[in-house]
């Protein structure tokens, strides 16, 4: 197995035990069993099990950020609807989450407490999403597509929140064996945007 194989399957094992029994009750020890890895060769990787854990994150992150990209998807900004900008996010951060149950679990479930590195990472992961929706609010504004009487903060705060416990509820609660379709993560995503567009957008789009 090649280096970057052999790391890639570390963090494999160490997700699915993060999800499975937390953070707290996951140990070094686990890893390496779970893995069939000599202890040295976790060590060759990572500092520790703070360090595999931040580097799941931390990589979890930037996929995300590449998923709900319009350069990715080759989205023209200039002829894009309002409404339709909005869907792109909520849609593709679903698919993202609905793609990788243990690490949606793990992002999303994780508890409080935890040392100043990893805490660090966690939210950094909830900042992003709050920024990024805040930049697009910000930019429909501009455009005078979004209210400007809303509050900013407040709206990306609710918005981010309300979407990783959706994503949470079907996704880790609600999984399925087979995962979710195309249809029904567009079913979700329709029902979301149905509730927040009305008090977001200056007109409502059919």
């Amino acid at each position: 197995m090649k280096a970057d194989e052999r790391k890639d399957a570390i963090l494999d094992c160490a997700k699915r035990l993060f999800s499975r029994q937390g953070y707290y009750q996951t140990h070094i020890s686990d890893i390496i069993k779970e893995a069939q890895i000599a202890r040295g060769t976790v060590y060759q990787y990572f500092n520790n099990k703070d360090d595999i854990f931040v580097t799941l994150v931390d990589d979890f992150l930037e996929k995300w950020i590449n998923m709900v990209s319009f350069e990715r998807a080759k989205i023209d900004l200039n002829t894009i609807s309002p409404k339709g900008f909005f869907r792109h996010r909520i849609k593709q951060t679903l698919v993202f989450l609905s793609e990788d149950a243990d690490l949606c679990n793990i992002a999303l479930r994780i508890g409080l407490g935890l040392p100043e590195k990893v805490s660090i990472m966690i939210n950094r992961f909830e900042q992003r999403i709050v920024d990024l929706i805040a930049e697009d609010l910000k930019f429909g504004q501009e455009l005078r597509n979004v209210r400007n009487t809303i509050n900013i903060e407040t709206t990306a705060t609710a918005l981010t929140g309300a979407l990783l416990r959706t994503a949470h509820y079907y996704f880790v609660r609600k999984k399925k064996q087979k995962g979710y379709t195309q249809t029904e993560i567009d079913t979700i995503t329709e029902d979301f945007i149905d509730i927040f567009v009305p008090g977001i957008f200056v007109f409502r789009e059919k």
